[in-house]
């Protein structure tokens, strides 16, 4: 059961007889204690494994900064790199990252750019790296992220055509049914819809109205002049009426 009486009492003999395995085991397994009384306790202890217990604890309750100092001061070297990339602060990383240049722990400098690589700012290594000469031991980080940021700029590029060429698509096809509209329009309203007079008087489509009214009306006409054809016949008979008229005088 974790109850915090009887954790407490079970760190206090694991400290007491310096066990430091089992006091490990312990604040792993169980929660239930003061762990930041326990961390306080424990990293003023003489036995580096029992401060290392005590970063332990400031770890597991974020307390990175402790945690880093604590590791830095008993050159834990590991331990603060793995406290560093588990806080995912870049602030925290970079004054690892000074820290190792100061005490010229190269080997560290070039370990931790890897341990802590999503959280390295690339200028603040390269600053580094050129002012105190340890270019080659930043060599194979400034190497990862050329490629890394190269691999992003080829992707963004790719992606970027395969959207452009969509976009040409969907404006082909656009141009191409708004023709294809405009061909049905033209179809149904391009040219002046034609009634003319039918051969039984009615009109018709699709044929010339004036030509059709100027053959029509020659026909009339000519149909006009045949029976003003009659009128001589007409007035021939007159002419001879008129002709007895004038006898009869």
């Amino acid at each position: 059961a974790d109850m915090k009486s009887v954790n407490e009492a079970l760190n206090g003999i694991y400290i007491e007889e310096e066990d430091f395995d089992k006091l490990a085991t312990s604040v792993k397994t169980y929660t239930n204690f003061d762990q930041l009384e326990l961390a306080g306790t424990l990293q003023r202890h003489e036995l580096l494994e029992m401060r290392r217990v005590a970063g332990m604890l400031y770890n597991k309750n974020k307390r990175y900064q402790q945690a880093l100092d604590l590791a830095k001061k008993d050159k834990l070297y590991k331990d603060a790199m793995q406290t560093a990339a588990t806080s995912q602060d870049e602030a925290l990383v970079e004054e690892l990252l000074r820290f190792f240049v100061e005490v010229e722990a190269k080997e560290c400098f070039a370990a931790c750019l890897f341990t802590c690589y999503e959280f390295v700012k690339a200028d603040v290594v390269m600053e580094l790296a050129w002012r105190n000469n340890i270019l080659d031991y930043a060599m194979p980080y400034l190497i990862q992220v050329t490629r890394a940021y190269t691999a992003k700029v080829d992707a963004l590029e790719a992606e970027s055509e395969k959207k452009k060429e969509e976009a040409k698509k969907e404006q082909e096809a656009a141009e191409q049914q708004a023709g294809m509209g405009m061909g049905s329009d033209m179809g149904m309203q391009g040219g002046p819809l034609m009634l003319t007079m039918g051969g039984g008087g009615g009109y018709g489509y699709g044929q010339d109205p004036y030509a059709t009214q100027m053959g029509g009306g020659m026909g009339t006409m000519g149909g006009g002049m045949g029976t003003m054809g009659g009128m001589p016949n007409t007035m021939g008979g007159g002419m001879g009426s008129m002709g007895g008229g004038y006898g009869l005088y």
